[in-house]
């Protein structure tokens, strides 16, 4: 008997086959000299840990299987089937964050350290630098210090260690500190590994307390619940535009969105996911309540990070897409309010504050330039080795399934669509050469608004759809251990 699967079907087999055929053959996932995903020299993983996530994931498939065999036979989907999917979809994201190998544990303590490292992101240090300066004298200097700040936080604007900064506040608290699961031991051990780190160069250089390590685990908490918030937001949408358990399984087997949970990559994803969700409603409404939403929602993407601009220009695109078409033109009063907001944050921190926002940018993207090897790095291999290794974040289901929905849009390739204004912008970025490597973890606010749509395309067999989200789950825990996706030092 011939087995028969669908093209997506076999485009995410192909893809599972080709990485791990890579991984065995120890093809660098990156280049050479340049830059590359680091294999893990400790992978000592506790089995017990490794067994549950992969049952978690092949009971997920299973689930969806019979949902998807079921709702053809009734027609629907009974709203107990649909949370017992999410609740093993969040299982199988939660049980990823804690999978580390041995040496990394206790996995509080990593989460803490890769928050409070001053190497890892260390914005968690300039929220600590924000505290000590006061709002109003970080902001009006931070045109002028950002030159002399460390690796990652010289390229962004002010956003990020005020939120972060907020957050400390809230958790330095007694009541917060003592729920922390950190004990003395533990850090101990992040202190002594955070002075490895960064060593006292500096006879004035203040050390993290225990209060402020403590504070990274709720920062890091903070990071996974807004990257799981950001997916039921994604599922949501793809819910609204192909209601099948399908759609669950498959968000919740994405690479990407599996390697970098406890990290500030889950706010940029959630705030550019939460951005477009009120713009697919504002568009969908015209209220002007959804336009000041989408606007408030601009503005603070473009506030925690300039690089949120580039996932946002392709929603901007869409809409532009949609209006200029002439089936769902938005009000012109309503642009011009979101256009306001978006600007907002900028504007006010310039008039209270003294903040220089083009100033700002110039220090960020001279930073950048530095930071992102542009004048290091070869140009024409990282045209390629981008895609390959944003083809290796975004999964092989996804891959099968953009192959098929592109091949339908080009029937009628005058119909807006989001993930073909995307995927200009991606292309664009790529050849650009501003980003040269890391971009399955760089990329990753491009992921939802790349899918959103291909759910349209999804095989009615059930069969087809389990093999996927099996595939892709499975490929993105093999990665995930034997790959170094994220560290603290």
């Amino acid at each position: 008997m011939s087995v028969r699967f669908s093209v997506p079907a076999w485009i995410a087999l192909l893809w599972a086959l080709v990485i791990i055929l890579a991984l065995k053959l120890g093809v660098p996932f990156g280049i050479p000299n340049e830059w590359v995903w680091t294999r893990r020299l400790d992978i000592s993983f506790d089995p017990v840990w490794l067994i549950a996530s992969f049952l978690v994931l092949v009971v997920l498939c299973a689930l969806t299987y019979l949902s998807m065999e079921r709702s053809e036979r009734n027609g629907r989907e009974t709203l107990s089937t649909l949370a017992t999917l999410l609740a093993f979809a969040i299982s199988f994201r939660l049980l990823l964050s804690i999978l580390l190998p041995q040496g990394y544990r206790p996995v509080p303590a990593f989460w803490a350290l890769v928050i409070a490292s001053p190497v890892a992101t260390s914005f968690y240090d300039e929220a600590r630098n924000l505290e000590h300066q006061g709002l109003a004298e970080y902001l009006r200097h931070y045109h002028e210090q950002l030159q002399n700040k460390p690796f990652h936080a010289a390229t962004h604007p002010p956003g990020l260690p005020m939120l972060l900064w907020f957050w400390r506040k809230i958790v330095m608290s007694p009541t917060m500190q003592k729920l922390v699961p950190l004990d003395e031991i533990s850090i101990k051990a992040i202190r002594e590994i955070y002075i490895r780190i960064a060593p006292p160069l500096k006879p004035d250089r203040i050390y993290p307390s225990d209060e402020d390590l403590k504070a990274a685990w709720w920062v890091a908490f903070f990071c996974l619940i807004l990257g799981i918030f950001a997916t039921l937001i994604w599922i949501w949408l793809a819910w609204n535009l192909n209601p099948s358990p399908a759609v669950i399984a498959l968000i919740a087997t994405t690479p990407s969105l599996l390697w970098w949970q406890t990290t500030v990559d889950s706010i940029h994803l959630f705030f550019v996911t939460a951005t477009f969700a009120s713009a697919f409603y504002w568009l969908k409404r015209k209220s002007v309540i959804w336009a000041i939403l989408t606007g408030l929602l601009l503005g603070l993407s473009l506030w925690l990070a300039f690089k949120n601009a580039v996932p946002l220009a392709c929603i901007a695109l869409w809409l532009l897409w949609e209006n200029f078409k002439g089936e769902n033109r938005l009000p012109s009063s309503q642009i011009a309010i979101s256009v306001v907001l978006a600007l907002s944050p900028y504007l006010l921190s310039w008039l209270l504050f003294g903040f220089q926002p083009l100033e700002t940018f110039k220090a960020a993207s001279a930073a950048h330039h530095v930071q992102a090897g542009s004048q290091a790095r070869s140009y024409l291999p990282w045209v390629f080795v981008n895609l390959a290794d944003f083809g290796m974040g975004i999964g092989g289901a996804w891959l099968g399934l953009l192959a098929i929905y592109l091949s339908s849009w080009r029937k009628n390739p005058l119909t807006p669509s989001l993930t073909v204004a995307t995927l200009i912008v991606l292309i664009a970025l790529d050849f650009s050469g501003l980003v040269r490597g890391e971009v399955a973890r760089l990329w990753i606010p491009f992921i939802p608004l790349l899918t959103i749509e291909l759910v349209k395309v999804l095989p009615q067999s059930s069969k087809d759809v389990a093999l996927m989200s099996f595939l892709q789950g499975s490929v993105a825990l093999t990665l995930h251990i034997q790959l170094e996706f994220l560290r603290p030092f």
